[in-house]
């Protein structure tokens, strides 16, 4: 199974890129070339003002459809619903009877307020999508000297997991994509809930976890030492130095090919991986 995993830094133009007239099909291009059996997205964003309103996963899914001549499935899942104005997220807060209305603008996987989250397309069958929440981080503060200007706090933000069971030649894949926090202990809970949801979700599908787990190398294979894990550095994107986006699958599966990809956009380079189940 091909696997293309790639933090779009919301369709930002790299350092150093002029900014171009449709990046889109710029990365369809490109990401064709690899005959990728499915892309997993993170820092994604659905209908929001300072990207255009642009449903930007439905964007490269018809981008990728027109370069190959084949329909690409795909589906969106956010972390939240509601706008972001000058750092802040908008909407913080509506009504009860508004988030109960049948018409639910913060259901996750299309919210009217516009989102921000995840992505997966496919060329291939889909069997079945699943998502999970995966929490947030605990808020926390940051102080630098005495003077509360140089304070900074931090939220945390909720992360979810984002399934499709793929059906391909080679198999029936439960492919996951993840976006995990900053933090390196909540980023390292939410990865072994992620992994562990996969596999008893999978059935007699191979789990295969992709994402930007914000986990250097090393951490990730601390964690699971038994695992395929695929290497290849990819941030930043100009001068790779390590590694935060992984793609992990279980023993019996092995690399072929795994190498990075300087894309048009982001801060990160996309991970390639060639697995063999």
């Amino acid at each position: 199974m091909r696997i293309i995993s790639a933090n779009l830094q919301h369709g930002t133009p790299a350092k150093g890129v002029e900014p171009s007239q449709d990046c889109w099909r710029d990365l369809a291009k490109q990401f064709a070339s690899y005959q990728a059996d499915a892309i997993c997205l993170q820092e994604v964003d659905f209908y929001q003002l300072h990207t255009g309103f642009t449903n930007q996963t439905r964007a490269l899914a018809h981008a990728l459809s027109q370069e190959t001549g084949t329909s690409w499935h795909y589906r969106f899942l956010g972390f939240f619903a509601g706008q972001v104005v000058l750092g802040v997220r908008l909407p913080v807060a509506l009504p009860k009877s508004v988030k109960t209305n049948l018409f639910n603008p913060f259901r996750a996987d299309r919210p009217l307020v516009g989102g921000y989250g995840l992505g997966i397309l496919t060329p291939h069958p889909v069997r079945r999508w699943v998502s999970a929440k995966l929490g947030a981080a605990p808020p926390r503060i940051t102080i630098n000297g005495w003077d509360m200007r140089n304070w900074s706090f931090y939220g945390g933000q909720t992360r979810n997991l984002l399934g499709a069971e793929v059906l391909t030649k080679q198999g029936s894949f439960l492919l996951g994509c993840t976006h995990l926090e900053l933090g390196s202990v909540t980023a390292a809970n939410q990865l072994g809930r992620s992994w562990q949801g996969l596999c008893a979700l999978a059935g007699s599908a191979t789990p295969v976890l992709a994402g930007d787990f914000n986990l250097r190398n090393d951490a990730v294979r601390d964690m699971f030492p038994y695992l395929t894990i695929a290497d290849a550095l990819t941030y930043p994107a100009n001068q790779p130095s390590f590694q935060i986006d992984h793609v992990l699958a279980p023993p019996h599966c092995q690399v072929v090919s795994a190498e990075n990809i300087k894309m048009p956009i982001s801060d990160h380079r996309a991970l390639f991986v060639d697995l063999n189940p």
